[in-house]
C-alpha cells in the first residue's frame, strides 16, 4: 500500500491536458504590419541593442510607431474639443451684442475667460471652417493639432491660389489689347478699301479718283501715272 505522503505527491503533479497546445509568443509588429523578425532579417541593424532596458532597435521602432499613432489620435481629439469650444463661443458672440467690446465683457464673466483672445479666435475659426479644415488636412496630409498653425497654412494656401488666379486676367488683358489692335487694323483697312472703291462715269472722274487714292495711300502720283502708261 502506498503511504499517504506518496498519494499526496502524486495528486499534486498536474499533467498537461492533451488538448492544450503550447502557447506561442505573440508576433511583434511595427507600423503597417511588418513583423519584427522579418524586419530584423531584412536588415541586421534592427536586431542591435537599443537603450538600456534590453530592447532592440526594431522593438523601439514598434513602440514609437504606437506612440505616434496615439499622438495623431490625440491631436484629432484636441481639434474636435476646440471646435466644441468654438461653437459655444460663436453662440455667446451672437447674443453678446454688436460690438467686440460687449462680447469681451461677456466672456470675461464666464469660466471661458481663462482662454487667451487668440485661442478664442482660433476656436471660433475652427468651428466655422471645420469641413474645409478636415478637407485641407486630408489633401495636404497634415496631422497637426494646432488650430493656429492650420489657420496660417490655409491662409497661405488661399493667398497662393489667389495669386495664381490674378495672373490669368493679365494674360487676358494682353490678349484683349492684341485683339483690339487687330480689330482696329481691320476697321482701318476696311475704311481705306471703301474709300478706294469709287463710282466713276468719265475718264476724268477716274483720274481724279486715282489721284485722291494715291494721295491717301502716300504714293507718288507720277509713278502711278507711269505704271498706268506701261499697262495701257
Amino acid at each position: 500500500m502506498k503511504s499517504n505522503l506518496a498519494i499526496i505527491a502524486e495528486t499534486a503533479i498536474v499533467s498537461p491536458k492533451a488538448s492544450e497546445k503550447p502557447r506561442q509568443p505573440k508576433a511583434t509588429t511595427v507600423a503597417r504590419g511588418i513583423k519584427i523578425p522579418a524586419l530584423q532579417e531584412s536588415n541586421p541593424i534592427f536586431s542591435r541593442p537599443f537603450g538600456t532596458e534590453g530592447h532592440t532597435l526594431g522593438e523601439a521602432i514598434e513602440h514609437q510607431a504606437t506612440v505616434y499613432k496615439s499622438l495623431v489620435k490625440n491631436r484629432k481629439s484636441q481639434l474636435e474639443k476646440l471646435k466644441g469650444i468654438g461653437e459655444v463661443l460663436i453662440e455667446l458672440r451672437s447674443v453678446s451684442g454688436a460690438s467686440d467690446k460687449d462680447y469681451g465683457k461677456l466672456v470675461s464673466k464666464t469660466p471661458l475667460a481663462v482662454m487667451s483672445r487668440q485661442d478664442r479666435s482660433d476656436a471660433m475659426w475652427l468651428a466655422e471652417n471645420w469641413t474645409n479644415v478636415q478637407k485641407f488636412m486630408k489633401d495636404m496630409d497634415i496631422s497637426s493639432g494646432s488650430a493656429s498653425y492650420l489657420r496660417q497654412q490655409m491662409k497661405k494656401s488661399e493667398k497662393t491660389s489667389d495669386n495664381a488666379q490674378a495672373e490669368k486676367p493679365k494674360a487676358s488683358v494682353k490678349q484683349e489689347i492684341t485683339q483690339n489692335s487687330e480689330a482696329e487694323g481691320s476697321v482701318e483697312a476696311s475704311t481705306v478699301e471703301s474709300e478706294a472703291t469709287v463710282s466713276v462715269d468719265t475718264e476724268e472722274d477716274f483720274a481724279l479718283s486715282m489721284a485722291e487714292i494715291a494721295k491717301q495711300s502716300g504714293l507718288d502720283l507720277n509713278k502711278v501715272i507711269a505704271a498706268l502708261q506701261i499697262l495701257a
